[in-house]
């Protein structure tokens, strides 16, 4: 809209004097307040060019007034915009921290990002087609001020030093376009072509709006004091149009951090999304971990469920007596432990009936060690091992000792014990 207003006052000041160069003047009934301003007996003269173009000029300025108030207002509407953003950039922060689900989620969200980012820079054009059209404008105001300064010098030099200063607006206006189509990376082509075409539209408008500007002409002699309050009106609306582009150009600048902010969260996201990936991967493996110990578990309990049929089986023993791996179920300890126990006592008697006697006594140890005061059974195995091997007589009678320290009714242990104390015997008379 803003734009479209700027090349309808371009269009007017060019069109302008050529309409009032061939068609006739018509005189116009002088408004209210005009005729309160100005004295009753002085006679309307025939209004000229020079009065018919400073008469565009307070259109002109009117124009700006208008554009200025819509201007504040869609500041307001982006200030509103910003305010919105950055609540949904809140949510979006908010909602980040919740990210414990898949990464489709995560992708979802990724997309949002990117469909802001492109929404700001959106904004970001719009933005500097806003500054453009202001300084377009300012400077249009800035000429039609001097030329309406320059009124009092002589008509003919005042109509050449006006066509100097169209020809000169002119010049900037598309010196202007010509930068800011390079700045805006040539995004305002289409626009341009668009509002080329609604020139061509506005064509139509120009009659109307030039007898319009006909019939105020009569007005414009009664309205010179008004002409002069303008001028400092329009000084300030200038000056008040600078402080715009300036607010604009921190919003802009307080854009470009948001957008910052923005590649940061979605660095962020990224890191996050790879975190779960290592997550699931360490929960697969986890997963296979478990599924490896369960079917272990279950090989323990068939192997557990065996011997407790074997020990059904086989009339009743005596802990005191028997050698079995199945008198462990008689220990006080619990289930899980009896089963790893019954599990390594198989094991090693796997390789003491192999003969591989050294082999069979560490596991036996480690029995051992995996219930110090409770298996006097892997004791006793372990010292029936070390006394098959050379060397080993008296390891074989501290593990007798150890298994009767546990349980001193172990028969089987004293047995061993009462053994090896006979063949040391004789070598301790000597």
């Amino acid at each position: 809209m803003i734009r479209k207003t700027a090349l309808l006052m371009l269009l007017i000041m060019s069109f302008a004097p050529m309409a009032w160069a061939d068609e006739p003047e018509a005189a116009a009934p002088a408004e209210p307040e005009a005729v309160a301003q100005a004295p009753a007996e002085t006679p309307a003269e025939a209004p000229d060019e020079l009065t018919l173009k400073e008469n565009a000029l307070n259109e002109k300025a009117a124009q700006l007034e208008a554009l200025a108030s819509s201007l504040a207002e869609r500041e307001s509407e982006l200030a509103k915009s910003e305010k919105d953003f950055a609540s949904r950039a809140a949510v979006l922060d908010g909602k980040s921290k919740e990210i414990s689900g898949t990464s489709t989620i995560l992708l979802g969200r990724e997309t949002q990002v990117n469909a802001r980012e492109k929404e700001i820079m959106s904004r970001e054009a719009t933005l500097a087609r806003r500054e453009m059209t202001f300084a377009a404008e300012s400077q249009k105001f800035t000429e039609a001020s001097a030329a309406l300064a320059a009124r009092e010098a002589d008509m003919a030099k005042r109509e050449a030093d006006l066509a100097t200063r169209e020809s000169e607006l002119n010049a900037k206006i598309s010196a202007k376009e010509e930068a800011d189509k390079i700045s805006a990376r040539e995004a305002d082509l289409v626009k341009r072509e668009a509002a080329l075409t609604e020139r061509e539209n506005t064509e139509k408008r120009l009659a109307d709006l030039e007898n319009e500007l006909n019939a105020k002409a009569a007005d414009l002699e009664k309205r010179e004091e008004e002409v002069a309050k303008r001028e400092q009106s329009a000084e300030m609306q200038h000056k008040n149009i600078a402080d715009a582009i300036k607010e604009l150009n921190e919003q802009t600048a307080e854009t470009a951090k948001k957008d910052s902010a923005l590649a940061a969260l979605s660095t962020e996201l990224e890191a996050k999304s790879k975190k779960i990936a290592d997550d699931n991967s360490a929960l697969k493996t986890r997963e296979a971990d478990l599924a490896n110990r369960e079917k272990n578990a279950g090989k323990k309990a068939a192997e557990v469920a065996e011997l407790e049929n074997l020990i059904k089986e086989l009339p009743a023993f005596d802990p005191n007596n028997s050698t079995e791996a199945a008198m462990i179920l008689t220990y006080k300890l619990p289930a899980q432990t009896r089963r790893d126990l019954i599990a390594m006592q198989r094991s090693a008697y796997q390789k003491y009936s192999s003969n591989k006697i050294t082999l069979a006594l560490e596991d036996y140890t480690k029995a051992f060690e995996a219930a110090p005061q409770t298996n006097y059974l892997a004791a006793y195995w372990a010292g029936l091992s070390a006394e098959r091997l050379r060397g080993r007589q008296d390891d074989a009678l501290t593990w007798a000792n150890k298994a009767l320290e546990i349980n001193p009714e172990y028969k089987p242990a004293q047995e061993l014990k009462t053994r090896l104390e006979r063949r040391s015997a004789p070598r301790r008379r000597k």
